[in-house]
């Protein structure tokens, strides 16, 4: 009896400490005797939700692969094709999507997944349905390059907003009313590209941020706009934030720049010129910032037909370096009472020329 009973006892340890390993539990920690008999049906329970866990993981793993895969599509708008319609198809996708639009496409294109790039391929328009709409509206996306587009019409050519992020390249924005529009902590790049015939050629507001190099900004009735907290970079630097490219020209516009209520306007290697009224307006507790040259061509404010650098309403004018050139203006700098004039190298630079006083009521 004491050797059977022995022996009862020897496998139910036996047992336990297999299930023990089984389950990948420490088998050196005490478990009662009485608990040897159920063990190895926990330890099955367990090795069973293992193995369902490891199928589900390889049914994610499988739906997973799919979508992260590189998707390239083409779309003729000419012959029907629908930008909106690729979207909305690959809207859960994970890798790159790649579409090359041809001809002209007559609706309200909304992007809200990352890693989006719209090419154009030969000539190619995305042109706003309405007047109320965008031609092309980025918004809590990320990693969306735009290029060789011709972005019409409607309430903005292209809009980037909440927290979303785009490049635009070679694109041409006209005939809208905001232009090219960075809002509510949207960040857009803007290289090698024509922003004419605007209301605005480009705006920024609620601590949006748009940064444009290489770039014409023509015939607007307002060159850039930095509004309510907005920024705009008027720079050199491309993109990348390492290539030197050319800088902006912003010309022939009714009023070249203007930083109202809590906007920035940052420059670096640009270029206001021949606007009607005033190349450079700032006022009501906004800033505008002269930046030090990247590419060694400076910041020049010539020909515009009222004032070259405007400040008013408790706003204030920065000159990092003596680099700039303001001349051939109604009036060089014009500050009005109330307003800030800061000077960190000791002379804004070459101001001279302008018909009606070179520096009038600016005081360091």
């Amino acid at each position: 009896m004491k050797t059977s009973l022995g022996r009862t006892r020897q496998l139910g340890h036996i047992a336990l400490v297999a299930a023990l390993l089984t389950a990948n539990v420490d088998a050196a920690t005490p478990v009662p005797e009485n608990e040897a008999l159920i063990a190895p049906a926990a330890a099955a329970d367990k090795l069973k939700q293992l193995r369902l866990r490891i199928k589900q993981l390889e049914s994610d793993v499988g739906e997973l692969q799919p979508l992260s895969r590189a998707v390239d599509v083409a779309v003729d708008c000419s012959a029907g094709g629908s930008i909106g319609n690729v979207l909305a198809t690959h809207a859960n996708g994970l890798g790159q999507l790649t579409i090359r639009v041809t001809g002209t496409c007559i609706e309200a294109v909304t992007i809200t997944r990352s890693n989006v790039v719209l090419l154009g391929s030969g000539p190619a328009t995305i042109q706003a349905p309405a007047p109320t709409a965008f031609a092309l509206l980025v918004t809590r996306a990320r990693n969306v390059e735009v290029a060789n587009l011709r972005l019409a019409g409607g309430q903005g050519a292209a809009g980037v907003t909440k927290n979303a992020q785009a490049i635009f390249s070679g694109v041409l924005a006209e005939g809208s009313n905001l232009g090219m529009v960075s809002a509510d902590n949207g960040t857009m790049e803007i290289t090698r590209s024509t922003l004419r015939g605007n209301s605005f050629g480009a705006y920024s507001i609620r601590r949006g941020v748009t940064l444009i190099s290489d770039s014409i900004i023509e015939n607007n009735t307002t060159g850039i706009l930095a509004f309510k907290g907005g920024t705009i970079n008027v720079t050199s630097l491309a993109p990348d934030a390492t290539t030197i490219a050319a800088g902006v020209i912003v010309r022939n516009n009714g009023t070249g720049g203007v930083s109202r209520s809590g906007g920035l306007i940052d420059l670096s290697d640009a270029r206001f010129e021949g606007n009607r009224s005033v190349g450079l307006l700032v006022d009501s507790t906004s800033a505008l910032h002269f930046f030090s040259s990247i590419n060694g061509s400076a910041n020049r404010i010539s020909g515009n037909g009222s004032v070259g650098v405007l400040v008013q309403k408790n706003s204030s004018v920065v000159f990092t370096d003596a680099t700039n050139v303001i001349t051939g203006n109604g009036t060089g700098i014009l500050c009005q009472p109330d307003s800030s004039y800061l000077i960190s190298a000791g002379s804004p630079g070459n101001v001279t020329g302008n018909v009606s006083g070179d520096i009038v009521g600016c005081v360091p």
